[in-house]
């Protein structure tokens, strides 16, 4: 299998956005959606226009969430890490199970709660309750992104190999 330098870019970019999950002053989903775009670009036969609307409106959703989330909540490290490793172990075992976009999809979005309640239950956690209202905003403000940006990179690099 040759590789392009569209493909390569692709895989760089993939990675780039993966590390960028744990650092959550960077976004993480516009690397993700330049290495799916550069997937389409180096002729992967799945990531057709439709795919790209599809992500693209993913994409705008987060980064507009993103602005409308209080800042402090936002650039908040604690807990990133336990949400971000979650969610990549989760992206790739719903690929392992079925190498299709819903199952890396859901993998991701069940391994990004889990990450979240883990840390919930640590001692340096806030320890909010999983129906609380805090939760689900420190959900939505972790795990959201880190669920499409994950799976976008492991949809790009997928869909090349």
């Amino acid at each position: 299998m040759t590789f392009t330098a569209l493909s390569i870019i692709t895989l760089i970019l993939s990675l780039a956005a993966v590390v960028a999950t744990f650092v959550p002053r960077l976004p993480a989903v516009a690397a993700s959606y330049a290495a799916l775009v550069c997937a389409h670009l180096a002729g992967a036969v799945y990531v057709d226009t439709t795919v790209l609307v599809y992500w693209g409106v993913a994409t705008a959703i987060v980064l507009g969430l993103r602005m409308l989330q209080p800042k402090a909540l936002v650039e908040a490290g604690h807990g990133q890490g336990y949400v971000a490793l979650a969610t990549i172990v989760g992206v790739v075992l719903g690929y392992l199970c079925s190498p299709t976009a819903a199952a890396v999809i859901l993998g991701g979005a069940i391994a990004a709660f889990l990450g979240a309640t883990a840390y919930m239950r640590t001692p340096a956690g806030p320890g909010f309750g999983i129906s609380s209202r805090h939760f689900i905003e420190y959900l939505c403000a972790k795990g959201l992104p880190c669920v499409v940006a994950c799976s976008m990179s492991t949809i790009a690099v997928a869909s090349l190999l």
